[in-house]
Order: C-alpha cells, then structure tokens, then sequence
C-alpha cells in the first residue's frame, strides 16, 4: 500500500483540559507558554496544593443523550465528560451516526470515588444497588455507554493501557479504520477525579513535584504534577475525508505500540530501548525517515529517571536528521492528565501544525548537563516561533505516550492537505435540530451568524447541515434564498417536534384546475435530477405531440423574492381569466401529466418514497404509472387520446362550492351533475353551461360561496358517455398490473386492490371524483401526505383532518418564489416531521463541508448534595501518592441541580396493601413514587412514557420488584411493559392482579 492508503484523517476533536473548554482557548494558552496548575496556598509537609484541576466536572446536560436526570446523577461524570466530548467531535467531522455509517469507539477512562461517593449518598434509594453503581460507573461500560446513547453499531472497545491509553486509543481506532471494519472511528479517553482533589501528596523519593511545577527536560525538574483532563478525536481513512469534502485538522502517517517487557528495573520503571523501538516503528509504518521530522511532542513527565531515558531514545532515533528536531512537553502546561495525557498532546500537536507554529515550554531554563552532553539534534522548544513547511508544503511531527507499566506509542502526524474548495452557492436549506427549545434557539443564532460571516458559502453549510449533524426532537428549517439575509422572511423559518418515529409518507396527485404555463421552469433549469426526470417524460409528448409540450416548461420563473410572496393583482386576474385559447387541451394534459411524473420521480429519488398514492382526476393516471398499473408510455397516450375525446363531447362548464356535498347535491338536475367530492366543506359541479349557470344563481342566493373555475369541458360528467366508451375501446390491448404501491382510487372511493380493467377508465372519465373518501382511506395509514403538483387538494384534506400534515411542493402561479425554493421548503417540512432526504442527491456539483457552530447546550450540576465521605480517592498510586483525605474541592460539595431525593409513597398508603391486590389509586401512587424517583421526575403525566423519558432495563426490573413488594405478587414483565405510558400501565398491572392471579411470571 501507498503511504496515502496507509493515512488516517483526523476530522474532528473535542477537549476539556485545565483552564480550557475548547481548542481555541487551548491554542491562546499554548502560544503564551501558560501554565493551568492551579495552586491553593503554600506545601505543607508532604502535601502540594496544586493541581490541574478541571473546572466543571460535574455539569452536563442529559436531556441531549436521552438520559433521565436519576440516571445523570448515578452516572461517572467522566463517562458524562466523554459523551459531551464525542457528541462535539462528531458535530465538528460533520458525522452523523444514524445516517447509515458505521461508527466505531476506542475510549477508556481513569478512575476515582464517584462510586463510592454517589452510592453512599443515595443509599436505598429506589434504582440504587451495586448492579447500577456498577454499571453507571464501572470503566468496561465507557465505550459501550458511549455507542448506545449516540447511536454507533461499530465496534466499542474500552482501552486501558494507564498513561498511553489516549494514543493507543488512537492507533486502534486507525487499524480498525485501515481493516475496514468501521467507516469513522472515535479515539475518546477522560481522567477526571471526582470528587476533586485539592492537592496531592509527594513523599520524598516519589514522582511528584514537591513544588508543584512541572518542568520537562529541565535541569530543575523534579518530579510530576497530577491533573484532569479528557478529549475525543473523529477519524476517518484519508481517502474517504477527501471524498466527502471534510475540512481536515491533520493526518495520521502511521502509529506503533510496544511494551518495555522485563528489561527494566521493575513494573513502574522505564526502557529507554523499547521507547526508541517505538518510535522506529511508527515512522516506519508511516513511510517516513527522521529527516522528513521537524517536532516531536514528547511524553515528557518531569521526573529525572523518566525525562533521561527519553532524551536518550530520541538522540538516537535522530541521530542523523541533520537539522534541529525540537522537543516540547505539554505536561509543562496542564499537568499529567493521567489515561488522557495523550490527548493533551495530540491536541498540541494538531494545533501547532494547523498555526505553523511551535509554542514554548513553560517552566523550562536549560538541559541538565547530562541531556545537554547527548542531545544531538534535538532542541527544547522553549519559545514561540514559526514552523516552516517544506517545499511541498508539509509539515511533520511525532506524538510520544509511555503507560506506567510499560506500554509505549508513538504517532507520526502530518500537516492536512489544502482544504477543498467551497462552491455550493449563496442560497440553500439549513437544517438545526437541538434537544430543547432553548438549546434550539442559541444553535440558530450561531448558524445565523455563520452565515453572515460566509455569505458565499451558504450552500456548503447547508449540504453540511443535511449530512453533518445528529437528528434531535427540536427541529428547524431555514430556506436561504439567493441574496438574501438568513430568514428575511418569517414564512421560511419553521420549527417543528418530532417523536423521533419516522413517518410514513402518502403522495396526492391533483388534476387540472391550479395549472398554469412556466410551471416547473425554475426547477428544470436549476436542479439536474429533476431536469434529468423531465426530459425522460417530454421525449415521449415531443413524439405524441410534435414537440408542442416541451415549451410550457420554458418560461421565465419569478426574478426576484421579496418580503412579498404573493403578486396579488396575479391572483385576482386569475380568477376570471378564460383558458388560454392557444393552449391545446392535449398539450395541456400532457403537460401536467409531465410535471407531476417528474417531480414525483424527483422526490423519491431524493429518498422520500410513498406509501399510499391518491390521484384527483387525471393526477390518477400519474399515480397509476407509479404505482405499476400502467407503463408511462401507455399512459401518456392514453391521456393525450382522452383529452382529444373530450374536446368532442361539446361545451361545459364547472363551478367550485364551498360546502358540503350533500347540501348542494340537492340542486343538481338532469344538466347538471357533482363532479368531485372533494372535502368536508368543497364540492365541485359540472354539466351544460346553461345549466350551470342556472345552479349558479340559485346557490349564490341561498349565501353559498361559488367560483367558476374557467374551463370549458364537462370533465366527469355522463357528456362524456360517448367519449369514455370510445377511450375503453382503446384501452383493452394496453397491459395493465396490480398496484405495487398502494392506490386509493377516487373512482371507487376504495382501495384499487386488483388490476383493473378498461372500464375502470371509462369509469374514470364520467364518474364523481371521490377524492374524500380516498383520501379517508389514505389517513388509515400515513398522517403526512406530499401534493405533487400546483394544486389546492391541501385545504381539503386539512378540512378532513387538522392534525394532518400536508405539504406543497410547487408554487401557485402568482407566487413570486422560486420554483427549487418551494421544493427547498417542502423537503423542510418532511424534515420537521422527521422524514429524511437523500440530501447528496440534492446537491450537484457535491459541496464541500464546513466547519459549523459547536453545538449548544445547557449543562447543570449533577452531583450528589451530601458531601464525600471520608477517605482517599481511588486513584493509582504510582502516578500521583495517595491523594490527602482531607484535600477536596469544596466547590465539589455543591448541591446537584437534580437533588438526589426521591418521592415515596404516603406513608401506609401501600403497606396496608402488602399481600393484598391493591386498588387503583393506591398502585398508582405506587407506581408513580417508583417512576419519580428511578427517572429523577418532579411532576407525572398518565401519557409519560418510560423508555423515552430515559427508563432501561435495570430500571424496569426494579420497577418490576417494587410491584412484587407491595402485592406479594409476580407480574409478568410483559403485563407491567404491555404498554410503557404510565397511565395504561397502571391500568395492565391493576388488571392483571385483579384478574389473572397466579399468572407464572417470566422475570
């Protein structure tokens, strides 16, 4: 393999280190040669008040992970730290785990006493037992934890290596990428002691600093100083970053892991021999010589023994470089963040390479003689200066983590490849969903001003925001047309909830009435996939007609949107204008015919496919070609043969009333006859024009409201008698199939659940049209339906029912929007109702992806309110000394914002029921209590449900125990579960008991 095939991508990165909450805080600190140590006073005997101390550890924000609050609070807030931090570095790669990709992770955490800690405070209270301590809060959960709540089928696997498990985490995450075996792989690792200590212990002969400094490779150093710390990186094969556009930080040549074995001087000592083997290997993996390398981020503790055998290693490895190679520590700066040491450094390095800048070591004076004497080439970086790249552009570094214990890795990273060009234009569909309302908002104003600052760039971020983000309830849409200022108009910024299920889709087809010439003109001129449907279509009319119906999609679209959406002098003119004489009424029918088979075609090839079809009239004949009744080509001439039959069958007129059918059809006579039911409150009328006329006058003097709706045919009436025989004759050698798709035909009022003969069509011709009904039978089964053409067919189905949702895709014609805007806005609305598109299908040329906005959220403190029980924290003693029982961050000591309490039941309510089959009233206290508090819920509603408001497993076994308590009785869990709202479940259980005692359970 090329050393190109062999690379890695890092696409994305997340930190939370002393002082910093994200890269760019971090950068600012690593320039000026800042020092995050935070020191409490002055060193006690053996005990330093100084630390790396990470501020807010205990906040996080649940609602975003679909964690109960009860839940939050039991959880290890390092596992917390590591979902925010995977979370935020899968928005920055613009990876999105539900859409398809396999996602791996590779994390490991430290450890500490929260266990202890949370347990002792929440001791019998309901959910709290060693199973659930164990599982919130044991490290072989870390990863696991990580891929259920952001929805990763790759693999998880925990890495724990002590001080290198953050860069083997990485070199696992690569070979997993390399093997194929995930699309993207997450590296994540946290060590954050919880609670927070104030300071460490530093006998004399340990590793810690007894001045609470930290100086690598200096002739002062004398020791380590602990820290906090966590960070995730997203990655991909180089290959597959370039091709879907990603903005890269840097690549990853290659990666090596070893161990000291027993050729030391024991378990926590150190090999100066495996540590040069290591980085050997690694540039050997990467196809690169220490020649090509300018900086190596060094492991770097502070400690004589173990800053010695590295400066040693490295010497040799760089022996022949042949030009300075310095060395940095970023420990210097942070601390020994312990397991996330690595990540620290990583991040350094990634930064450094994107700034073309090395950064000073804080701390540090000069080598100690001993180093000095054999350092070669390898010089301290010990001031900010630039980074020069070579001739081609590329800059190199390696990243060194050694683990107490002995296992050693070592990365070569490479400066990232020019970014890709941006060129999705300046309007688009912007896509923002969040977890809250109010976490909703603050993400539309920073996409709002991302778009201000990019103004060129709206189509990149659009395409980034349809591919690159996580689908959460709280959703908006936002069109950006060409021009404009981000939601200039209030009409294009729509906010929706999802329930998360994605909804089936109905397709309706309307007839001619809302017609007119240019329709569809803007859409063929700016978006290729439907051009591509059209031109498939128009061949056939082109031969059918002689090449009359291709010019209807030639005129101009509206120039311009302003505030103004509507020409309403348009509006008005249309009303009583006449046909246009000119315009054939084949040509007509085959245009509309055209249109709407394209733009349907068009939808489902952007991934929004029907369910059900509903056609009005001759949209009917365009949903029988997509359901498979009929072939296009036949169904085309049959239209254009039906709409020359009708230009025979002499003059008519139709009128459109605004009431229900059955009080019209009073009115009706022998010339006259009800041509559509079409909603609760709209019916059409159709017959000779005298006798239309003459109901015309009547209706309008009984206060009814009528509009003539201008045509001069006597569509769907028994005039055309003549005419649909004639059509049914031609008809009978036409092959015809069952639906494929399910068809409510407005012919019967039915469900077309055979093929259908050619009488059907005849049918079709001179009967009612029963759009209502077919519409009623479509509801049964989808409660989002898609109008495919300019039509009014939405008014009536909302007539029907309110709760539906029912979008347009086309532009009425004195509407001065943009065809593809319309569009934009209804594969918005899908969205709002959680109908996802095949959103690369919409952009062509493919965009480029930009970095947007890191998500918002609104963390709260989710810590135990007693305070930490008495004794040392759990941490390794090798690293650090034993942590001073007494040296707890008071902060830490503040009370959660969720309190762990919980509700009981009234006090005899429910032991008055033991062995007894309670009431009601008294399980549903019951109940209630037990939810409250495994959910960490203040208030209950009979429609809750469990598993979406964060409930698992464990916590339905408890659930389950607690109704043994109180009836002595064991209930099946899949009565208590038959139904998960609450109300429905008190109702399962109380009638169980009641009724089906002795049921054997099958918990």
């Amino acid at each position: 393999m090329s050393s190109d095939e062999l690379a890695v991508a890092i696409v994305g990165m997340a930190v939370r280190l002393p002082g910093c909450d994200d890269l760019d805080q971090y950068w600012d600190g690593l320039v000026a040669g800042r020092s995050w140590i935070t020191r409490r006073g002055r060193v006690e005997g053996e005990f330093v008040p100084a630390y790396g101390a990470l501020a807010g550890a205990g906040r996080f924000d649940p609602t975003r992970f679909g964690m109960s609050e009860a839940e939050a609070l039991l959880v290890d807030p390092q596992q917390r730290i590591l979902l925010q931090l995977t979370d935020e570095a899968l928005a920055m790669a613009n990876v999105d785990p539900g859409q398809g990709r396999s996602v791996s992770v590779y994390a490991g955490a430290g450890r500490n006493d929260y266990e202890r800690w949370v347990g002792t405070a929440l001791a019998g209270r309901p959910g709290v037992d060693e199973m659930a301590l164990e599982v919130a809060n044991g490290r072989d959960y870390a990863a696991t934890r990580i891929s259920y709540r952001l929805g990763m089928t790759g693999a998880a696997v925990n890495v724990q290596s002590a001080c290198s498990s953050a860069l083997v985490a990485v070199h696992l995450a690569c070979q997993d990428l390399l093997g194929y075996a995930s699309d993207v792989a997450v590296a994540a690792t946290a060590a954050v002691r919880v609670p927070s200590p104030r300071g460490y212990a530093a006998p004399s002969g340990g590793i810690g600093s007894p001045d609470g400094v930290c100086r690598p490779f200096d002739a002062g150093a004398n020791g380590t100083v602990p820290g906090d710390g966590a960070g995730a990186v997203v990655l991909k094969r180089l290959a597959d970053a370039t091709a879907d556009g990603d903005e890269i930080l840097a690549v990853i040549r290659g990666s090596a892991v070893n161990n000291d074995g027993s050729a030391k001087s024991g378990f926590a000592g150190v090999n100066s021999r495996a540590q040069r083997d290591v980085v050997r290997a690694a540039l050997d993996v990467a196809g690169v010589t220490p020649e090509e390398i300018d900086f190596v981020e060094a492991h770097g503790s502070g400690t004589r023994l173990g800053d010695a055998a590295e400066w040693a290693s490295l010497a040799e490895v760089f022996a022949d470089a042949g030009h300075p190679v310095r060395v940095g520590a970023v420990k210097a700066n942070v601390g020994h963040l312990r397991e996330a040491a690595g990540m620290a450094a990583l991040a350094k390095v990634i930064l450094c390479l994107r700034h073309g800048r090395f950064v000073p070591t804080p701390n540090f004076q000069a080598l100690p003689a001993d180093l000095a004497r054999h350092s070669g080439v390898l010089t301290p970086s010990a001031d900010e200066r630039e980074w020069d790249a070579r001739p081609d552009g590329v800059r190199l570094a390696g990243v060194s983590s050694f683990g107490l214990g002995g296992t050693n890795c070592h990365l070569v990273v490479q400066s990232a490849p020019p970014p890709a060009p941006g060129g999705g234009g300046r309007s688009g569909l912007l896509l923002v969903s969040s977890h809250s309302q109010e976490t909703l908002e603050q993400d539309t104003e920073a996409l709002r001003q991302a778009v201000e600052d990019q103004p060129d760039r709206v189509g990149d971020i659009a395409f980034t925001t349809q591919t690159g983000r996580r689908r959460l309830r709280h959703r908006r849409f936002v069109v950006v047309g060409e021009g404009e200022a981000f939601a200039a108009e209030r009409l294009r910024v729509q906010t929706a909830t999802t329930t998360g299920a994605t909804p089936r889709v109905g397709f309706l087809l309307p007839g001619i009435g809302s017609h007119y010439r240019g329709m569809g003109a803007g859409l063929a001129a700016n978006m290729p996939v439907f051009a591509k449907h059209l031109d498939a279509v128009l061949d056939i009319a082109d031969r059918l007609t002689g090449g009359t119906v291709r010019a209807q999609f030639t005129e101009p679209a509206p120039a311009t949107t302003g505030a103004d959406r509507i020409d309403m002098r348009a509006l008005l003119r249309k009303r009583d204008a006449p046909v246009d004489p000119g315009q054939r009424l084949r040509e007509l029918h085959l245009g509309l015919f055209c249109f709407e088979h394209a733009l349907a075609s068009t939808v489902m090839e952007l991934g929004v496919r029907p369910a059900v079809l509903v056609g009005h009239s001759l949209g009917e004949w365009v949903a029988s070609v997509l359901s498979g009744v009929l072939g296009v080509e036949d169904a085309m001439a049959a239209v254009a043969r039906r709409a020359e039959l009708i230009t025979l069958a002499g003059p008519g007129r139709m009128l459109a009333v605004l009431a229900p059918v059955d009080e019209v059809e009073r009115f009706v006579g022998d010339d006259v006859w009800v041509a559509a039911d079409n909603g609760p409150m709209h019916c059409v009328l159709s017959g000779r024009p005298e006798g239309v006329a003459r109901i015309e006058q009547v209706l309008r003097r009984e206060g009814l409201t009528v509009l003539d709706l201008g045509t001069s045919h006597p569509f769907h009436t028994p005039q055309l008698d003549g005419a649909a025989e004639r059509l049914g004759d031609d008809l009978r050698d036409v092959p015809l199939g069952p639906p494929r798709i399910p068809l409510a035909s407005s012919v019967l009022g039915q469900w077309l659940d055979r093929v259908p003969a050619p009488e059907y069509w005849r049918h079709h011709m001179t009967s009612r049209v029963r759009f209502r009904s077919a519409v009623r039978l479509a509801l049964e089964h989808v409660r989002v339906l898609v109008e495919i053409g300019p039509g009014t067919t939405r008014p009536w189905v909302v007539q029907a029912d309110p709760d539906v949702a029912c979008v347009k895709t086309v532009r009425q014609s004195y509407e001065q929007v943009p065809d593809e805007q319309i569009l934009m806005e209804a594969l918005g609305q899908l969205w709002l109702h959680g109908v996802e598109a095949d959103w690369a299908k919409l952009h062509e040329p493919r965009p480029a992806r930009v970095r947007l906005p890191r998500p918002r959220t609104a963390p709260r403190r989710f810590l135990p309110d007693a305070p930490p029980p008495p004794g040392p924290t759990s941490v390794p003693q090798g690293l650090t000394g034993a942590v001073a029982p007494a040296a707890i961050d008071p902060a830490e000591q503040a009370v959660a914002a969720a309190p762990a309490t919980s509700t009981q039941p009234p006090p005899g309510a429910a032991e008055e029921w033991i062995g007894r089959v309670p009431g009601a009233e008294v399980l549903a206290d019951h109940l209630g209590a037990q939810w409250r508090a495994l959910l960490g819920l203040r208030e209950l509603h009979p429609d809750d449900h469990f598993f979406h408001l964060g409930g698992d497993s464990l916590m339905g076994v408890h659930l389950i125990a607690g109704i043994r308590r109180l009836s002595g009785k064991e209930v099946p869990s899949s009565v208590v579960f038959a139904s998960a709202r609450f109300g429905e479940m008190v109702e399962h259980v109380h009638r169980w008991l009641t009724e089906e005692e002795g049921v054997e359970t099958d918990v």
